[in-house]
């Protein structure tokens, strides 16, 4: 059977999930958006045209813009259809407000990376017995892994999983600051930092079930050597801390968003 997805948006995020999901058979993609982009699905120039053609209707935009599309896509043909928010600080109660209780809602908290079929993202619905809903889990689980989390740890997930890459990526760039003191070329600093990356990466893959990750630093740790120097200084200053508090602020804006609607 054909399952038709729509997205209302298309940016970053919607072709992240086209692109993990385009060569899953019995699949087929469009969008709606206030113009045409470059794409190779179908475009449809008005909502409620998306709306009859697709069996999920993705919300792929701003959460600042929500209430605009909802207040449209609720005098839309809904019936049997599944409304899936990827919106920070949007709950499912926000989106009942608009469309009902009745209607079928998931909501979930992606990343980027779901193109490359390595997202984690969380997920929550108002029907958790809809046969539909469940089949929204498999298929999110085909991108990456997907947990279901109650909607009160939305908050926290938003701050380590969707914002997470820019803030390892913002502690990778730290390193490439500092290495261009080597004089190499651009280019070359992100190949040689994106081995470090893949290779710890590895390392933390395959050594995770049998040790914890104080042991695999330990492992790497040779007592007075240098990288002993550079831990006692990220300790001394609490430099831990300091990560922990950019979480907390994520955590905190997104809380904020819930609150106030804005």
């Amino acid at each position: 059977m054909q399952v038709k997805h729509g997205f209302i948006g298309f940016g970053n995020l919607a072709k992240a999930v086209y692109q993990g999901l385009k060569e899953e058979e019995e699949i087929e993609f469009a969008y709606f958006a206030r113009s045409r982009k470059e794409a190779d699905i179908p475009y449809y120039g008005r909502m409620e045209d998306l709306t009859a053609f697709a069996d999920v209707i993705w919300l792929m935009v701003k959460p600042q813009d929500l209430s605009a599309v909802l207040e449209q896509l609720k005098t839309c043909d809904r019936a049997g259809k599944t409304i899936v928010s990827p919106a920070a600080g949007r709950n499912i109660a926000f989106i009942e407000r608009y469309l009902g209780k009745e209607q079928l809602v998931v909501r979930i908290m992606p990343n980027l990376a779901m193109a490359y079929r390595k997202s984690v993202t969380a997920f929550a619905t108002n029907q958790p017995e809809n046969e539909n809903a469940t089949e929204i889990f498999g298929l999110l689980g085909k991108l990456g892994k997907a947990v279901q989390l109650e909607e009160n740890g939305f908050d926290l997930f938003t701050a380590v999983f969707g914002s997470g890459p820019a803030f390892i990526l913002s502690f990778i760039q730290i390193f490439k600051e500092k290495m261009q003191e080597f004089n190499l070329p651009g280019p070359l600093l992100d190949e040689l930092l994106l081995e470090l990356t893949q290779g710890t990466t590895l390392y933390f893959a395959q050594n995770q079930k049998k040790h914890s990750i104080e042991e695999l630093i330990r492992n790497i740790t040779s007592k007075g050597g240098t990288t002993q120097a550079g831990l006692d200084y990220f300790r001394t200053h609490e430099i831990g801390k300091h990560f922990e508090g950019i979480l907390d602020a994520a955590r905190k804006r997104s809380e904020e968003m819930s609150k106030n609607g804005d």
